[in-house]
């Protein structure tokens, strides 16, 4: 099982929602994993209740609450997975405690005097904030609707459609009447960087936009294909629909990528020198401007590259994939370019590389919405790289 679907169940089991067939699985993961790994869970769950500002996992008795479950099968032995547990929960909090230590052995060295100098980074800090639910739409005859402005619950009325912004603060589309939208016409969403936005299309598909990204659509939909173009990154929900017994195709248009669906759910991401399509449920096909083509199977990735024009086809967990809608950063073995290309765009800062770190990794999870030092200090714990903020440019080092 992949750490983030361990993660996904053990906070149903916290909330009481998990099911007793995904109990077992649960704990047969558990059992599974080695110490290491449930350190790394055991971080998520603790930095994810900070977050929500929920309460902290126990820290003496989740474990082993889990696999001493009545729900689980009769012949299940407590006592030795009770000594099991335990000594897997005693290396956690070993582990814990020797964070907690070096972060007073690091403060004791730095002494008072760094107390001036700590000041004047938070200071410069700031001004950097996370990014929130900002964007605009451009409307076909070229008019702009600031969406941060507009009030929620608000519905602007056009020729033969209305535009509602919801109290959620989502964008959904309807069509007026018994007319259809005349001449094809089509709106544009913009995100900016530090900038997300959900919006509903006219079909009912649903579509979340990352920052720095723009989505392309039609106002009101052919009655025979449905096509979208985008610049970014956005995750697709999409809408099934019939016309005469047959499945009416959506298409997502990128600069060298043609995706071709039924109905089902996927991201797309063509920040920079690749195509990355993630398909999370049903069936999709890729065609490039190569000549060459794919389907993908749920939990397949294709990255297609722009330069040499191949396509890889992998397994992944779009657990990590898709976190980014979900209000979090969740990185497994991803180069330190890809996590700054992502912070950068969030946060809308500028990202120098001072050496070359290209074969660093990162793995691990945290809120889009984290104060940045924190963030940072995060992915230095890895001891791989170094930060220096500088106004809203950050320095990764070695």
């Amino acid at each position: 099982m992949e750490k983030g679907q361990l993660i996904h169940l053990i906070q149903q089991y916290m909330d009481n929602s998990i099911s007793d067939d995904n109990l077992v699985l649960l704990k047969n993961a558990l059992e599974q994993k080695t110490d290491e790994d449930l350190l790394w869970v055991w971080d998520i769950l603790m930095e994810s209740s900070a977050e929500t500002k929920g309460q902290a996992p126990d820290s003496e008795h989740l474990f082993q609450r889990i696999m001493l479950d009545e729900r689980l099968q009769p012949n299940f032995s407590k006592d030795t997975k009770k000594i099991k547990t335990t000594k897997r929960l005693a290396t956690l909090v070993a582990a814990a405690c020797i964070l907690v230590f070096l972060k007073f052995a690091i403060d004791f060295i730095n002494g008072p005097d760094s107390t001036e100098a700590k000041h004047s980074v938070k200071d410069t800090i700031s001004t950097i904030k996370p990014g929130g639910n900002k964007a605009r739409i451009v409307l076909a005859d070229g008019t702009q609707l600031d969406l941060e402005e507009l009030k929620s619950d608000t519905i602007i009325q056009l020729e033969g459609y209305s535009v509602h912004k919801t109290a959620d603060g989502s964008i959904t589309y309807a069509i007026t009447g018994e007319q259809r939208v005349k001449g094809g016409l089509s709106n544009t969403i913009i995100t900016p960087n530090g900038g997300e936005y959900n919006v509903t299309l006219s079909d009912g598909t649903k579509v979340a936009m990352n920052a720095s990204s723009t989505l392309r659509y039609p106002i009101s939909f052919q009655e025979d294909v449905r096509r979208v173009e985008l610049k970014g990154e956005a995750y697709f929900d999409v809408s099934k629909q019939d016309r005469d017994g047959k499945r009416i195709p959506f298409i997502v248009e990128t600069d060298q990528q043609m995706l071709e669906v039924l109905g089902t759910a996927f991201n797309v991401n063509s920040y920079g020198e690749t195509i990355q399509t993630t398909l999370v449920e049903g069936s999709v096909k890729i065609s490039f401007d190569n000549g060459l083509s794919h389907v993908l199977k749920p939990n397949q990735q294709a990255v297609y590259t722009r330069e040499s024009k191949n396509i890889a086809i992998t397994n992944v967990d779009p657990f990590y994939v898709i976190a980014w809608k979900n209000g979090s950063f969740a990185f497994e073995d991803a180069s330190i370019n890809e996590v700054m290309e992502s912070v950068a765009r969030w946060y809308d800062v500028d990202v120098v590389f001072k050496d070359d770190l290209k074969d660093k990794q990162f793995s691990g999870m945290i809120s889009r919405f984290e104060d940045i030092e924190k963030l940072l200090k995060t992915v230095e714990l890895t001891g791989a790289v170094r930060f220096k903020i500088n106004g809203r440019r950050i320095l990764v080092m070695k």
